[in-house]
C-alpha cells in the first residue's frame, strides 16, 4: 500500500468494522433515511423467525422461548444505550415509543395535579409534536431556538417557573446536527420538578448519549412515573412484538457498540470537509452549530433554488441526499427546523453519512453539488 493510498484508507475509516463491515452504496448519503441492515443484524433476524415466531406472554414452551429472545434482545439494547434493563422499552416505530413515552410521562403528571402544560421547542421532530398534540387537553408551549438550532435556555426557565407537566427538549437535531445543552436544560427542569423527555434517534450510535434526561426515546427512569397509553407487553410497547426486529436491532447495537467512537471521529472530519467546501460554493452555506453538532449530519442551503431540484440533479450524477426535514420531505412541505432558526428553507440539502461511508463518496458530491446547484438554477 502506498502512502497516499494509506492515507485515504485511515481517513475513510478502513478497518473500523470487523467483517461482514457495512458497505453502504456508492454515492450513498441519506441515513438518516435508512441505511443498509447490517449484515449480523439480517442473520439475527433470520435465527430469530425460526425461534422467537410465538407469542411471547404464553406460558407454553414455544411463547417461553419466544419470550427468552425478546428478554435477551432487550437487554442488549439496554446495554447499549447503558440503562437498566428494567427501563428500556421498545417498540415498532420512533412514532409509537415517543408517543408512549411522552403521553405516559403526561397522564402521570397531570394524574398528580400538575397543570397539563407540555413545554417543546420549535425544532423538535414532527413525531414528538404529533405525540405532544396527542395528549388530551394539553397546552402546548413553544420553546425558540437561535441561528443556530440552540434552545433558549432563559425562555424555558420563565416557562418552567409557570409549571408544567412535561418539556421535550432534543438531545440533538436530526436535520442541522446541532447538539442542545442538555446538561444546563435537564438542570433547570430538574430545579422546577418537571420531567424532561429527550429523543435522540440520531444520537445513540454516533454521539454520546448521557444521562441528563428523564426519558429517552422510551427509556423512563426508574424515579419517573409513566402511565403509556398501552400496557408494555415484555418491554414492548405498540401491539404485538416483532421480536425478529428486537434482535436484529439488538445484535446491530452490540455490533455498532464497540467501533461507533471510532466511526463518529471519521465522520466528523467529512462533515468537516464538506463544511469547508461550502464556504467556497457560491450562494450556498453550512446550517446548525459548526462545533456543536453530531458527527454525520449538515445541512446545506442553496440560495435561489428548490431543494428537490438539486437533489434530482445529485441522483442523475449517482449522489443520494435529502431536502427538507426527514418527517416533512414527501409532503413538500417547508422545514420547520430551519424556519424556526430563521434561515431559509427552500433550497436545502441535507447530507448524513452511513457507517462505512467512503472518503470518494463525500468527494463527488463536492465535485458534484455546484454543478447540480447550477443546473437547477439555470
Amino acid at each position: 500500500m502506498t502512502q497516499q493510498s494509506g492515507d485515504r484508507a485511515a481517513s475513510d475509516g478502513a478497518g473500523i468494522w470487523p467483517d461482514p463491515a457495512p458497505h453502504p452504496a456508492a454515492g450513498y448519503l441519506d441515513a438518516v433515511g435508512g441505511q443498509p441492515v447490517l449484515p449480523v443484524a439480517s442473520r439475527a433476524m433470520l435465527a430469530a423467525l425460526e425461534q422467537g415466531w410465538s407469542d411471547p406472554a404464553r406460558l407454553h414452551h414455544q411463547g417461553r422461548r419466544a419470550g427468552l429472545v425478546l428478554d435477551t434482545s432487550r437487554a442488549a439494547i439496554a446495554a447499549f444505550l447503558e440503562v437498566p434493563a428494567s427501563e428500556c422499552f421498545v417498540g415498532s416505530s420512533g412514532l409509537d415509543v415517543l408517543r408512549a413515552a411522552v403521553a405516559g410521562l403526561f397522564a402521570a403528571r397531570t394524574a398528580e395535579g400538575a397543570p397539563p402544560r407540555i413545554l417543546i421547542s420549535t425544532v423538535e421532530s414532527m413525531a414528538v409534536t404529533f405525540a405532544a398534540n396527542g395528549c388530551p387537553g394539553a397546552e402546548i408551549v413553544t420553546i425558540p431556538v437561535d441561528s443556530l438550532g440552540t434552545i433558549d435556555a432563559a425562555l424555558l426557565d420563565r416557562e418552567l417557573a409557570k409549571g408544567a407537566a412535561i418539556a421535550c427538549l432534543q438531545q440533538a437535531n436530526a436535520e442541522v446536527g446541532t447538539v442542545q445543552p442538555v446538561e444546563d436544560l435537564h438542570g433547570a427542569c430538574q430545579s422546577a420538578g418537571v420531567p424532561m423527555v429527550s429523543e435522540a434517534i440520531q444520537v445513540a450510535g454516533h454521539h454520546q448519549l448521557g444521562s441528563a434526561w428523564d426519558a429517552s426515546v422510551v427509556v423512563p427512569k426508574s424515579n419517573v412515573r409513566w402511565r403509556p397509553p398501552e400496557a408494555p407487553d415484555r418491554g414492548w410497547v405498540g401491539g404485538f412484538p416483532d421480536i425478529a426486529a428486537a434482535a436484529a436491532s439488538a445484535t446491530a447495537a452490540e455490533y455498532v457498540g464497540a467501533h461507533w467512537l471510532d466511526q463518529a471521529r471519521v465522520h466528523r472530519s467529512m462533515i468537516d470537509r464538506i463544511r469547508a467546501a461550502a464556504r467556497d460554493w457560491t450562494g450556498v452555506h453550512a446550517t446548525g452549530d459548526p462545533l456543536n453538532r453530531l458527527p454525520h449530519i449538515v445541512t446545506l442551503v442553496a440560495d435561489g433554488v428548490v431543494g428537490e431540484q438539486v437533489v434530482t440533479e445529485l441522483d442523475r450524477r449517482g449522489i443520494a441526499v435529502a431536502s427538507g426535514s426527514a418527517c416533512t420531505a414527501d409532503a413538500r412541505m417547508p422545514s420547520h427546523v430551519l424556519e424556526a432558526m430563521g434561515a431559509p428553507s427552500g433550497g436545502s440539502l441535507r447530507v448524513s453519512l452511513p457507517y462505512g461511508c467512503s472518503l470518494q463518496t463525500v468527494e463527488d458530491f463536492i465535485d458534484a453539488l455546484p454543478l447540480a446547484v447550477a443546473a437547477a438554477r439555470g
